[in-house]
């Protein structure tokens, strides 16, 4: 396997990491606090317009500096994750991690955990203090998020709130 950073043209392969997974459990934030509901999905594929809809503002990201790194078995993407360039929070010292995206072959391997460390690293070369993760509400994302270092942010960033208002949106301090 080989790690680099993602060219433009590679950008579209991220649709074709296979992020199947059965997922038992979704939380929803209620008063600051996350409650447990049982669910019972099993996800294929990508939803319904996400490259349409994704896609082109990771091509916008791409040309503003942001930061996207991949994991190669031949041309085949495994795995990937994006860092967005843009400041965000209060004080302007956060970095929205746009993904984190881990083949379902690969999973329990610590690739992830690996991938988040690179990108926090990345977050520190830019002089960030925090990374911002909306993430999706499923049990398995937000524990293995909140496993290393990502709390529940203490106030939604409004633009990514008001995009995703089912997400649970967490912030990781940074040394």
């Amino acid at each position: 396997m080989t790690l680099r950073l993602l060219k433009e043209s590679e950008l579209n392969l991220l649709w074709s990491i296979d992020r199947s997974e059965r997922i038992d459990g979704l939380y929803e934030l209620r008063d600051g606090v996350l409650h447990k509901q049982a669910a019972d999905i099993d996800l294929r594929g990508w939803p319904e317009g996400d490259p349409e809809k994704y896609h082109p503002e990771h091509e916008d990201a791409f040309h503003r500096g942001s930061w996207f790194m991949g994991v190669f078995k031949g041309d085949t993407l495994l795995a990937a994750v994006g860092l967005d360039s843009l400041p965000l929070g209060p004080q302007g010292d956060w970095r929205q991690l746009f993904f984190l995206h881990v083949s379902q072959s690969l999973r329990g391997q610590g690739m992830g955990v690996w991938l988040l460390d690179q990108a926090k690293k990345q977050a520190v070369e830019w002089g960030a203090k925090a990374v911002y993760a909306s993430a999706t509400p499923s049990v398995n994302t937000v524990d293995f998020y909140m496993a290393h270092g990502f709390e529940i942010a203490p106030e939604p960033d409004p633009r990514l709130f008001e995009l995703d208002p089912e997400d649970i949106h967490l912030l990781c301090l940074l040394d």
